[in-house]
């Protein structure tokens, strides 16, 4: 399963990266690149730092229930997690995350996964929500216009999952538990108690305030990723509106959804290029501005990741720890 799944990846990222080049003109993509001015990145690395440290604010209100960190903690977990997103195919830096969380803080590691799904719930719905928006506007594109379909129905449907968690917790786990209860009788223990701990990190966003918190973070965390999409953009001298870029967000943040290699390498350029020419800027310039682009979200992200590694005393094959560790008692 796990060579299937990388060789699905590395065929869909190698389709994107033929779709993204087969019509740009090397020499213009080449011009494009030179034209580029450095001094706006400094701008774009700031607003990219103080997105990830409103998502690391928004994990320590998720897991406040479940066991209590600091946003500082928080972040330098889920910075280490993106990293090995960034080198990990099929987005294993989640069980990373997870991982470090039990082994720092005893806690488990597959309640602490729970609660990154419903992170990505609340991202994929706010991306979905940027992208409409951008189509809104008057952008057409028979790919975006699909992903955004698939992705708004998509989590759509899970936002409202967590709502009736959340809400019905008893009758859920209920159903969930009659559902269980079908497996072979060998392994029905081991998956009820690790289904149970999971459920525990779907569970805690309760209550109006809790909500509202979560869906403000989110929305500015992706505000401040958007705006660091913009400083790219002037870097290429784009002449987008700032609103433009919360629909390139959307679209390259929810095509990396899909299997593809290490650091959604693929999709990722794909979909903000489409997005970027349905703008009206040329191809080979929002080409260039896609590769670029990538390169600042991607990689001071993994060398800040390693960064923390060595702070912790952790060898990089933490980055390559893509297995959940035995958990510890659960108590009644």
């Amino acid at each position: 399963m796990r060579h299937a799944r990388t060789w699905i990846g590395l065929g869909v990222s190698a389709l994107c990266l033929v779709l993204l080049l087969v019509r740009v003109d090397r020499d213009d993509l080449f011009d494009a690149m030179r034209e580029v001015r450095p001094a706006w990145l400094l701008p774009a690395l700031a607003l990219l730092a103080a997105a990830l440290w409103a998502r690391a604010a928004r994990w320590a209100v998720i897991l406040r229930p479940v066991y209590p960190i600091s946003t500082r903690n928080a972040a330098s977990l889920l910075v280490i997690g993106y990293a090995a997103n960034n080198v990990l195919p099929a987005r294993a830096g989640e069980v990373v995350r997870s991982v470090l969380f039990q082994r720092r803080h005893g806690g488990s590691a597959v309640t602490a996964l729970g609660t990154i799904v419903v992170e990505r719930v609340f991202d994929g719905a706010m991306l979905a929500v940027f992208l409409a928006a951008a189509l809104a506007s008057g952008t057409s594109s028979g790919p975006l216009r699909a992903l955004a379909l698939l992705a708004g129905a998509g989590f759509a449907a899970l936002l409202l999952g967590l709502a009736a968690l959340s809400t019905w917790p008893g009758p859920v786990r209920g159903l969930i538990g009659r559902v269980l209860a079908l497996a072979p009788g060998g392994l029905r223990p081991r998956i009820e108690s690790l289904a149970a701990r999971f459920l525990d990190g779907l569970v805690p966003v309760r209550g109006l305030r809790t909500w509202s918190v979560v869906v403000a973070l989110t929305g500015g965390s992706w505000a401040l990723e958007a705006g660091c999409y913009w400083m790219v953009g002037e870097a290429f001298g784009l002449g987008l509106s700032p609103w433009a870029y919360a629909g390139i967000c959307g679209a390259a943040n929810l095509a990396i959804a899909a299997p593809s290699t290490a650091g959604g390498i693929g999709p990722y350029e794909f979909f903000a290029r489409e997005v970027t020419v349905a703008l009206g800027v040329a191809s080979a310039l929002a080409t260039a501005y896609a590769l670029v682009l990538h390169a600042v979200v991607l990689i001071p992200v993994a060398l800040a990741g390693v960064v923390l590694l060595w702070r912790e005393q952790l060898g990089l094959r933490t980055l390559t720890t893509t297995e959940l560790p035995p958990e510890p008692a659960r108590s009644a």
